[in-house]
This record gives C-alpha cells, sequence and structure tokens, in this order.
C-alpha cells in the first residue's frame, strides 16, 4: 500500500464547516420517532445524502442509506439499521448513539480522521457515541478530543460506548493497523 493509499485526505475549510453544521441540524430530526404525518425515514435519509453530494463532489451515493468518500475509505449510513450490522469485516465503525445505534462511519483505511469533517459535530448531542471495532488482525481504534487533553480511548476488536468524558466529543479517530 502507497503511503497516498494509507492516509486518508483531510478536508478542510467551508466544506467541513458545511457538512458539520448541515448533520448537527439534520441528525436530531432523524433520530427521534417520526410523529404521526411526518416524512418517512427513507425520505429524512434520502435529504440527507442529497445534501452531501450537493455540497461535496468527493463523495458518492452508494445505496438508498449510505454515501462514501471512497478516496478516503468512508461510508456514512444514514438510518438506523440494527446496531452494526452495515459495519462489515475489516471496517472500524462509530455511531451517533450509544449501544451502536443511531447513524454511523464505517472506516476502512488506517490513518487519522477528523470526525467533524464527516458531519460528526463535537461537544453536543449526535456527536460520536459508541464504537465497533470489526477490523482483523490487533488493529486498534484511538479516539481523541479536540485539544487532546481528556484521557484518549484506545479500543480493540468489539464494540463499546465512550466513557462519558468524551461522549459526543470524541474529535480525531485513528486506525491504527
Amino acid at each position: 500500500m502507497t503511503n497516498a493509499q494509507a492516509t486518508p485526505r483531510r478536508r478542510r475549510g467551508v466544506l467541513g464547516v458545511a457538512l458539520s453544521l448541515a448533520f448537527a441540524t439534520l441528525v436530531p430530526l432523524a433520530a427521534p420517532a417520526a410523529p404521526a404525518g411526518a416524512a418517512p425515514p427513507g425520505a429524512v435519509a434520502d435529504a440527507e445524502i442529497a445534501r452531501i453530494l450537493a455540497t461535496d463532489p468527493a463523495a458518492t451515493r452508494l445505496s438508498a442509506d449510505q454515501v462514501a468518500w471512497p478516496d478516503d475509505g468512508v461510508v456514512l449510513t444514514v438510518t438506523g439499521e440494527a446496531a452494526g450490522s452495515w459495519c462489515g469485516t475489516g471496517r472500524a465503525c462509530v455511531h451517533a448513539d450509544a449501544n451502536r445505534a443511531g447513524y454511523g462511519y464505517a472506516f476502512y483505511r488506517c490513518g487519522t480522521y477528523r470526525l467533524p469533517e464527516y458531519g460528526f459535530p463535537t461537544g453536543q448531542r449526535a456527536g460520536a457515541s459508541s464504537w465497533y471495532n470489526n477490523q482483523t488482525g490487533g488493529a486498534k481504534i484511538r479516539f481523541e478530543d479536540e485539544w487532546f487533553t481528556l484521557t484518549p480511548v484506545l479500543a480493540g476488536h468489539g464494540f463499546g460506548n465512550m466513557p462519558g468524558y468524551l461522549n459526543d466529543r470524541a474529535y480525531w479517530l485513528e486506525l491504527l493497523c
């Protein structure tokens, strides 16, 4: 694997901020149960994916509820499917809700990722709350806060919830392969 393949592209600037703001606004709409007369869950997923595709030329639609950044090695699943059912072997996944619930991202390239660039807000609801490390060969995930001031979380194979001090505050994710 070349160095270019091992290190995800880190988007900066207006695009990253726009995605963070879009998800900070949209994700709370998808989290609660839909009231009578509200748009069906598929429509919420379609709207979120349409916004991503309209603002990020690097994003590609994979299915009705998934969009990917192939150059970065990242896949977003916007529906609340069964916990972890979309987190395939060789992936490290981060969920917006506890116990591997809610929308989430699957990362599959070794390297360091800035979570807000993919829509995870920090310091507020809908940030990273749980993880599932489905990588093989003893690979680990490391989570850090924005300023590297909190105790990092280092996770081996399996799943868990973020400790209270890092819940919704994880800013950096590193795949240690």
